[in-house]
Parts: structure tokens; C-alpha cells; sequence
């Protein structure tokens, strides 16, 4: 049976799912990040790390557990909508925000480097990574340039986009994935840049996730997919379940699409765009964990991942020692409890523990910059 649900007619003005659902929901990403990082790239691990099992079975979770970063991307657009300050200075204050923590922990772990295996940084390539562009330290902040490139073009982006709900799909997901590879191409006849091209390429793959969570929050269409609820919480609960096991998959069976629109008339060569379907993979992953959390109520297990999801990019950041430049004085302990499972747990809590060492001190400076040079109360 089915149960149709009213929805107000009224202007929707808030999210679908408030603030402690949002850190659960970047508790899970986080903790299929870390497996993903620990476990689906064999290649990473030191002498004396073997999972012989876990090599088998790397290559067919490494795409589906890699879902968490559209996931993170799609819900920096789906809150972006609902700030009512879409300028460049907004953004300006998040992407200072965003560095000084990167800094923090880039400046910490550069100097533990330093110290434990004598490495020695140029000053141009520690320039680079101060901004991301090289991450011999920060290996896994590559989303840190991705964040301040799109938070750079944002507002430009947002005007774009018009009333109609598939203008702005179309926008999203196919024509400025398009427009990229095609400066990429143009760029490349002036300029061989490997950095700009790192850029630009990351901005096409993975801004179409970002703008689609603008999109699904500007035309509510989380509430509009929930008009209709199945009555029975034992099928409700089975079927988020199942969706969200199966959702990741799709990106190993089904990951992305290629276009080929032929030769460019003005570099004279093809241009084959490749679109993730995480903009599929994204929402419906986070509506059906959303739901699930909406009927089962697991006290202890949601209070562990909004914790998570709190301190999420801090745990990020932190993780890199373990696979950075000084991997072989910190990897043997991350893998120290042998156990897969325990490993992970392992990992979450040192990180957890090192983001809980730093964000107060962190929170603070940050709010004296946003009150000096932003004005914020």
C-alpha cells in the first residue's frame, strides 16, 4: 500500500535532512574513504604489510567505496543553495577556512618529514603544496585546489542557472563538463601545464556533483522523490538497505560515460569527455542512508558516525601521514592490529583523537579571521 504525503506549497527554505543527519551522513563517506585508502591500493603499502585477501578483492571495491567523494561534493552544493550570501566574498571566507586547517596540519606534518626521514622540500615544490597543487605530504588533499577552484567560479556559476529544472541539469552535468575539456584542449596549444590541467580536468569530473546538489536542493527534489512513502517499515528498511549496497556498485559496473564529439576545428583533435555518473550515484545513496536513519534508530552507532562527520576534515587531512613521505615510520602503526577491521576502527580513532587535538585551537583562528576580515559575528 502506499501512503501519498502532503507537501507544504509554501517556499522550501530547509534542508530535507537537518544537521545531525548531515554528519552521519559525512560519518559513513569518511569511514568508506578510509577503508578505501587503507585497503583497495596494495601498491601503497610498506614492506611487511600483506593482506593477501585484500589484494584479491582491492580492484572491485576500490570504485564502489571511491563514492564518498561525490558524495562530500554533492553536499557542498546542496547547502550551498540554502546560504542566502552567494558572493565571492562567502566564498573568500570558506576557502580561508578550508586553508587554514589544511595549513595547520600541512605545516605539522612537513616538519615530521623534516625531522623522521630527512626530507627536504624546494621552496617552489613546498610553495605548491601549500596550495595543494603537489602533495608529496598531503597526499590525499587533492580536494582542497578542487574546493577553491569551484568556490572561485561558484557565483559566477549560480546566475547561470535558470528557473527551468532541465536547463540546469543540462548545464551540470553535460555542458560544462564539455566547455572544460574543451579549454583544456585550447589551453594546451599555448601552454603545457600539468598543473592547470589537473585543475581543469578535476573541475570536469567532479563539479557536475557539486551543481547537482545545487540543483536538488533548489527544486526540492528530495521532497518531491518522497511524495510517495511504502507503508510497512520492514520493506522500507530492506529496501534502503539494499539500495545502499547496491548504489556503490554502480560505480564499478557503470562508472562513468564517454562522448566523442569528433575533431575540434580549431586544435585539431578529437575531444572525448568522460562524465561520472555520480550525480546519479550521489543523491541516491544519501536519500536512501537518510531514510534508514529516519526508521531505525541505532543510538550508539549514529552517535559514533555524527562524531565522525563533525571532525571529518580534519580526519581527512590527518590520515595522510600514514601514505605521505613519512609512510614508513607511520604506516606499521596504522597496521598494527592486523585485523582489516580493527585496522579501520584503529585508523578512525588515531585521526579522530588528532582532529579532536587541533579543532578548538583551529575554531578559534578562524573566527578571529572571519570577525577581522569578513566582519562575521
Amino acid at each position: 500500500m502506499l501512503n501519498r504525503v502532503t507537501l507544504s506549497t509554501a517556499q522550501h527554505s530547509t534542508p530535507y535532512f537537518e544537521k545531525n543527519t548531515t554528519a552521519i551522513i559525512k560519518g559513513v563517506a569518511l569511514v568508506m574513504m578510509f577503508a578505501h585508502h587503507f585497503f583497495t591500493f596494495p601498491e601503497w603499502w610498506v614492506d611487511g604489510i600483506d593482506y593477501p585477501i585484500l589484494k584479491v578483492l582491492a580492484p572491485y571495491f576500490r570504485e564502489p567505496l571511491k563514492i564518498c567523494v561525490p558524495i562530500f561534493c554533492f553536499l557542498t552544493g546542496y547547502f550551498y543553495y540554502y546560504n542566502k550570501d552567494k558572493s565571492f566574498l562567502y566564498s573568500a571566507r570558506k576557502i580561508t577556512d578550508i586553508l587554514i586547517d589544511y595549513w595547520c596540519v600541512f605545516f605539522l606534518f612537513a616538519f615530521i618529514a623534516i625531522r623522521t626521514v630527512h626530507y627536504v622540500y624546494t621552496p617552489i615544490n613546498f610553495l605548491k603544496e601549500m596550495f595543494a597543487l603537489t602533495r608529496p605530504t598531503m597526499i590525499f588533499c587533492w580536494y582542497v585546489y578542487f574546493y577553491y577552484s569551484f568556490m572561485l567560479i561558484f557565483p559566477l556559476i549560480v546566475k547561470a542557472l535558470s528557473k527551468n529544472i532541465h536547463f540546469d541539469l543540462f548545464i551540470s552535468t553535460l555542458l560544462l563538463p564539455v566547455l572544460l575539456r574543451v579549454v583544456i584542449k585550447i589551453l594546451g596549444i599555448f601552454i603545457v601545464n600539468s598543473t592547470i590541467e589537473q585543475v581543469l580536468n578535476n573541475l570536469a569530473l567532479w563539479f557536475p556533483s557539486v551543481l547537482v546538489g545545487f540543483v536538488f536542493a533548489k527544486n526540492e527534489l528530495f521532497e518531491k522523490i518522497s511524495y510517495y512513502n511504502i507503508s510497512s517499515k520492514a520493506i522500507d528498511v530492506f529496501l534502503w538497505i539494499v539500495g545502499l549496497l547496491c548504489v556503490p556498485m554502480g560505480r564499478y559496473f557503470l562508472p562513468s560515460i564517454s562522448l566523442n564529439f569528433g575533431v575540434l576545428p580549431i586544435v585539431h583533435t578529437k575531444l572525448t569527455v568522460t562524465v561520472l555518473l555520480d550525480f546519479i550515484y550521489a543523491p541516491t545513496f544519501i536519500y536512501c542512508l537518510v531514510n534508514l536513519c529516519r526508521v531505525i534508530e541505532l543510538k550508539k552507532t549514529q552517535f559514533v558516525l555524527k562524531q565522525i562527520g563533525k571532525h571529518s576534515l580534519l580526519m581527512w587531512f590527518g590520515s595522510c601521514i600514514f601514505y605521505n613521505n613519512s609512510k614508513s615510520v607511520f604506516q606499521p602503526l596504522l597496521y598494527w592490529p592486523h585485523n582489516p577491521i580493527l585496522v579501520l576502527i584503529w585508523g578512525l580513532l588515531i585521526c579522530y583523537v588528532f582532529s579532536i587535538a587541533l579543532d578548538k585551537g583551529l575554531s578559534i583562528i578562524k573566527n578571529i579571521k572571519n570577525k577581522s576580515f569578513f566582519r562575521t559575528s
